[in-house]
């Protein structure tokens, strides 16, 4: 009897241990260095190729972004000449336009201006961070952060998103991600970056 509850200790204290993201002290002195360093990265350009994808339908195309501290000017171009969306910050809100349509449609709330539009949300106001490779100091983080050896991240969750961060690249004294997958419900997107400019 002793040893099955032995054994059954065992167990649940393996499976604890399991779930568990277990970080060295480098790790976490080298994850600490890493994103002091990218919370004062304020204003970058990147280009590259995004796809977001539902059950249903998929959409390729190129990306433009230009971030100046909180402004924001995103573009994605897809092929064919299919058109462009652009959305972009401007005072009290932002403004979506599409090459299809004159008329710029604006919101207070970027999110709910894409799923008015769309039917889906893509996290606009937390993607400035998550392109960098750190969480979004806008909301909690859901769980442990899953660190690589070198203690940049390979995975976080917040507000229900799954952010994996694939690749990583030194970009004028900055490492940077270079392929980035998000996951939420029924909505993907995958974002390959070309180039960054600092």
């Amino acid at each position: 009897m002793k040893r099955l509850l032995y054994l059954a200790s065992l167990l649940i204290f393996l499976n604890a241990c399991s779930q568990q993201t277990i970080v060295s002290p480098y790790q976490q002195a080298a994850w600490d260095e890493h994103r002091h360093q990218l919370v004062q990265l304020q204003d970058w350009n990147i280009t590259g190729r995004v796809g977001l994808y539902t059950n249903d339908e998929a959409w390729p195309g190129d990306i433009l972004w230009k971030q100046v501290g909180s402004q924001y000017d995103m573009r994605i171009i897809a092929p064919l000449g299919a058109g462009t969306l652009r959305v972009h910050s401007v005072e009290g809100g932002v403004l979506l336009e599409h090459s299809s349509n004159p008329t710029p449609y604006f919101s207070a709330e970027p999110e709910a201006l894409l799923k008015k539009q769309f039917g889906w949300e893509m996290p606009v106001r937390h993607l400035r961070y998550w392109m960098t490779g750190i969480p979004s100091p806008l909301i909690p983080i859901s769980g442990p952060m899953d660190l690589n050896a070198q203690g940049y991240l390979n995975s976080l969750k917040q507000s229900g998103w799954l952010i994996s961060f694939k690749r990583y690249k030194k970009i004028a004294g900055y490492t940077l991600p270079v392929k980035v997958l998000l996951e939420h419900q029924d909505l993907s997107i995958k974002i390959v970056i070309r180039k960054w400019q600092i």
